[in-house]
């Protein structure tokens, strides 16, 4: 068997898969890999533990603190460590608003945009500390216009709606999470004429209906869960696409980056899955397809537009700000020019204790 070098890359924000093939014919080395004799389940849940004790976004104070952890496991086995800077364009949000207006009753509706915590959170001290729900390079401006229902925001759900002879022209369109990726969700709304976007989380997607199944009781997306994330089309520094971050390298402006079509041109949120529905409750028109509704105990889906109006405002701020990666290196005894990197990101929107910490806590044993 070659042994070759192991470089553990524990990236700040690009995430590297390992795809694991075993043999038909089980072999020792597969066996002992998988055997609890190089894993210890008390080792990882510790460090998840640790990793994960503070929100920790991309460029913040908790992510460097998590970033000296890694370092130390790594060294406190011997294993040559080293950390790589990039200063990079990273995104935060500085103001958001979602107004839902009745245009039947003028009666408004403003929602909070906040996760709520549950009786007994043991980090219900550092909550504060979360970055407010938004999409990273979310496109900054305000959007005021009927609600148009467009299920998960497809090229596919646009033709239906055409074909239901809806014009999504100057609307702000409500689509769900799921099938494809968020920030196409935007472009393709935008394509449409549509001038912002409301991403909610359908609770038929997140573990159905029953209160019982919801986070803390089980696995699934609590009612005003948020997924987070960004809505760039493609991966790493969006003013250096191509091209390290490094130093004093040259960047592209914002207005480059719009040119490019790589962000999104009209502004977006994500909201809740309570706060999907109650948009869901404020829609009329035409009734959308049997695959388009929700859970059993859900409203019924219509696909407008309005009479439901949503003034939706996001201003973002970008900085560049410092990130690390940290590098490990396990040379092979033989074909030591030879690589095998493993790879994680270790920043998360939140506390990272699914993602992406999981796979940071999992990958230090192989410190062992």
């Amino acid at each position: 068997m070659i042994k070759t070098s192991i470089i553990i890359t524990l990236l700040a924000i690009a995430t590297s898969y390992l795809l694991l093939t075993p043999t038909k014919k089980s072999s020792y080395y597969h066996s002992l890999f998988i055997s609890n004799s190089l894993s210890d389940n008390v080792s990882v849940s510790n460090n998840l533990k640790v990793l994960t004790h503070r929100p920790h976004i991309a460029g913040s104070e908790a992510n460097n603190e998590a970033a000296a952890y890694v370092v130390s496991i790594l060294t406190s086995s011997n294993i040559p460590t080293h950390v790589t800077s990039y200063d990079v364009a990273l995104a935060y949000p500085f103001s958001r608003s979602l107004v839902l207006t009745n245009s039947s009753t003028e009666s408004s509706f403003s929602f909070n945009l906040r996760q709520e915590s549950y009786e007994g959170d043991p980090y219900a001290d550092v909550i504060d500390e979360v970055v407010p729900t938004f999409h990273a390079y979310a496109k900054s401006g305000t959007a005021i216009g009927y609600v148009v229902y467009a299920n998960y925001g497809r090229v596919e759900d646009y033709l239906k709606l055409k074909e239901m002879g809806i014009n999504v022209s100057n609307t702000v369109v409500l689509a769900k999470y799921g099938k494809v990726y968020r920030g196409d969700i935007v472009k393709n709304a935008y394509n449409e004429g549509a001038i912002g976007v409301v991403i909610y989380s359908d609770k038929k997607d997140n573990g159905g209906s029953d209160e019982a199944k919801w986070f803390p009781n089980e696995k699934w997306l609590p009612p005003s869960g948020v997924q987070i994330g960004g809505v760039y089309s493609r991966v790493g520094d969006p003013t250096t696409p191509g091209w390290a971050s490094c130093g004093e390298c040259e960047r592209l402006s914002m207005d480059e980056v719009e040119k490019g079509g790589d962000v999104p041109l009209i502004p977006s949120l994500p909201v809740s899955g309570e706060d999907g529905e109650k948009i869901i409750r404020s829609i009329g028109g035409p009734v959308a397809e049997d695959d388009w509704q929700g859970s059993k105990d859900a409203p019924t889906y219509r696909v407008g537009p309005g009479p439901g109006i949503l003034n939706l405002s996001y201003t973002g701020q970008q900085v560049i700000a410092t990130i690390q990666n940290v590098i490990g290196v396990i040379e092979g005894a033989e074909e030591p020019d030879r690589f095998v990197i493993l790879g994680n990101h270790r920043d998360a929107w939140t506390f990272g204790a699914v993602d992406p910490n999981s796979g940071t806590a999992a990958l230090l044993e192989l410190k062992d």
